[in-house]
């Protein structure tokens, strides 16, 4: 007889101001699923190994402030008062700004600056409420900086009045940047740095769709979200090469880029020069979740179960980001089981359902080749906002390809079954239902924390070598008229 794997995977959620603003884990739905598989069936399951987390995050950060992987300290860059811009995430990403803020203020404080300000890369994203604003910037920090004249801005994507047209990128897209990040001297984000499915978060995105108008968002996401070299891992891809471009040209100084656990805990976090701090970051969070696959030597799995960690959130428009990554990990055919309870979240603007925004693909529904192609044609014809599209249409390609079984919190079904995703309560019932598609032999692989995880492979940090001599010369090079 053969033996079992008894898998534990990670069913969690909370609103990740919770995380980021007081360790609070009153609000964290901490649950795991259990799962017996046969041994003989297990590809791989694939377990990090996290480093311990940081004391304290504030002196952490001015140690990071203080110590720059690249370039000037942020005390060096502030002196004589030079004025600063400071880009921080919104309030559905954890990292945290309040901890961090403190820091920063000291230094804008100790070098006299009189011309600050502190602006939410929001993208497109709802702007967020007194009592977000208050979680992620901190009260004591707001307080602060109203006795420092330092004002809190939001990006608001539809007022071209507030930005600045700094020219096209090398790939075609117009560079619309809030005025407060092109008018100040120095200009910092502070964000999580991650993978996911358009390359990785953090550094140069906090300005580009961080703090860009509409037409600069939508042009980006509607070129380059559907590329096969826009992928997890890919900073070389052409939509992560392009955020940055723009980050260079709207004067990104400098980033501090956080890595946080699968418990929210901060890992580690580097400050320095543009573009440098951001990659080196990703090179230690590449080192602790990329993966060695098992792909290659044994074959893609005929079914994987990813599981959700609690500094994802309370929508699987955003946890199931992982659905990209274990793309790689499953064959064409095969089954990927995701576990997210995706309780909704509630907010001053209303309730968003645990499927809000997945409804959006519901026209291209069932999932299909036609389908996917007439989704291509619609974001062609800017039919589809792609700051939403940017998350729902990647699931939906991975759909076409492999069958997705959604195990979820049973107020989800109705709304995942009037979508067309299939749905279920039970991880048992959607991996009995598996092994009996794939049959007994069918291979299991399990990303417990998906949504971080990637196969080493996938990694492109460096521009992949020039497919033709034209792109490397310039016009006048050229022959002028063929040869005879």
């Amino acid at each position: 007889m053969t033996g079992t794997f008894h898998a534990r995977i990670p069913y969690e959620s909370l609103d990740p101001l919770t995380i980021g603003v007081m360790d609070d884990e009153s609000n964290v739905r901490r649950e795991e699923l259990e799962l017996d598989i046969p041994e003989r069936n297990l590809l791989a399951a694939i377990y990090p190994d996290e480093p311990p987390a940081v004391k304290n995050t504030t002196d952490e950060a001015r140690r990071a402030l203080a110590n720059p992987v690249a370039g000037p300290s942020l005390a060096q860059l502030l002196e004589g008062g030079r004025s600063i811009t400071v880009i921080i995430d919104n309030q559905f990403r954890p990292t945290p700004a309040s901890k961090i803020l403190p820091a920063v203020l000291d230094e804008i404080e100790r070098a006299g600056t009189t011309r600050a300000t502190v602006i939410t890369g929001n993208g497109k994203v709802i702007s967020m409420s007194q009592r977000d604003i208050e979680q992620k910037v901190g009260r004591d920090n707001l307080a602060r900086m109203a006795r420092l004249g330092i004002p809190l801005l939001q990006n608001d994507p539809l007022n071209y009045d507030v930005y600045t047209h700094l020219g096209i990128t090398s790939r075609g897209t117009p560079a619309w940047v809030h005025e407060s990040v092109t008018s100040h001297d120095v200009v910092i984000a502070i964000g999580q740095a991650q993978a996911n499915h358009w390359g990785y978060g953090g550094g140069g995105k906090l300005v580009m769709p961080g703090v860009c108008a509409d037409i600069t968002i939508e042009a980006n996401h509607g070129n380059f979200v559907m590329s096969p070299q826009t992928h997890y891992g890919a900073l070389a891809g052409p939509m992560r090469s392009d955020i940055d471009e723009i980050a260079t040209m709207a004067g990104l100084t400098a980033t501090l880029d956080v890595l946080l656990d699968t418990r929210g805990k901060v890992i580690e976090m580097n400050f320095g020069a543009h573009p440098v701090s951001h990659r080196r970051t990703i090179e230690r969070f590449n080192e602790i979740y990329a993966f060695d696959s098992p792909v290659a030597e044994s074959g893609p799995a005929d079914i994987v179960i990813c599981g959700v960690f609690a500094p994802t959130d309370h929508l699987f428009f955003h946890t199931g980001w992982g659905c990209m990554s274990a793309d790689h990990v499953v064959r064409d055919g095969g089954t990927v089981i995701y576990t997210s309870p995706s309780p909704g979240v509630r907010t001053e603007t209303g309730f968003f359902p645990g499927l809000a925004l997945m409804d959006l693909m519901k026209p291209y529904m069932p999932p299909s080749e036609a389908g996917y192609h007439r989704l291509l044609g619609d974001i062609h014809a800017r039919e589809i906002q792609m700051w939403a599209g940017c998350i729902w249409a990647p699931i939906y390609e991975v759909m076409v390809r492999k069958h997705l079984t959604l195990v979820t919190l049973e107020e989800n079904l109705a709304m995942a079954e009037d979508i067309g995703i299939d749905a279920t309560t039970s991880l048992d019932a959607a991996f009995a239902a598996a092994m009996e598609r794939h049959g007994p032999d069918a291979k299991v692989a399990i990303l417990p924390f998906a949504r971080y995880q990637l196969p080493r492979e996938l990694v492109r940090l460096d521009a992949q070598p020039l497919r033709f001599p034209q792109e490397a010369l310039p016009q006048e090079a050229l022959p002028q008229e063929a040869p005879r």
